[in-house]
């Protein structure tokens, strides 16, 4: 995180004297950043590819802030450039999954400390996330991350309600299996 304010201090000043404009948007960035920043974490689960694609995406809104239409939407539309960060750094990492391997048994993290399993369970199901292309894994994550309707999440990734709920399904029905052969 200490790298996205690192950038975000380097993009000071202008010598075109947009200051006031600038200054507005940085402190827009600096308040969405840490949501952004779990966003992506979420999205990829790992923390130094969600900092890249914080950092990625922290970029991509100040080189492209003068295509910012609505200032009430700010939130939304840097969302929406997180995840597609997130998305590029996801198809670029296509080698496998980062966590265990869905078939690791349950008993050997409940023995070494975690009695629950809740450890073992989310690990579990972040690499059944895995299994996921990256358009199923984003409708998911914004579907029950951050609890977005159908049609939001169609706005914020500008496509068809439609599509949205046909990737929920199929890859509801992929983790679904995935989850169940885990039991």
């Amino acid at each position: 995180m200490n790298s996205q304010r690192v950038l975000l201090a380097s993009l000071e000043g202008r010598a075109d004297g947009a200051v006031d404009a600038d200054d507005f948007f940085r402190s827009r960035l600096e308040k969405s950043l840490a949501a952004g920043y779990r966003l992506a974490a979420v999205i990829l689960g790992n923390s130094a590819d969600a900092e890249d694609a914080t950092q990625d995406a922290l970029a991509r809104a100040w080189q492209s802030r003068d295509r910012l239409r609505d200032v009430d939407r700010f939130d939304a539309w840097f969302q929406r450039i997180v995840v597609n960060a997130c998305r590029d750094r996801l198809r670029r990492r296509r080698a496998g999954p980062t966590f265990l391997p869905i078939n690791a048994s349950h008993d050997d993290a409940r023995v070494a400390g975690d009695p629950a399993g809740v450890g073992t369970e989310r690990a579990a199901m972040s690499a059944a996330l895995d299994l996921l292309n990256p358009d199923q894994r984003i409708a998911i994550v914004l579907r029950f991350y951050l609890d977005l309707e159908v049609d939001e999440i169609a706005r914020r990734l500008g496509t068809r309600p439609g599509t949205i709920k046909s990737r929920l399904h199929r890859g509801l029905g992929q983790l679904r299996i995935a989850w169940e052969g885990e039991q």
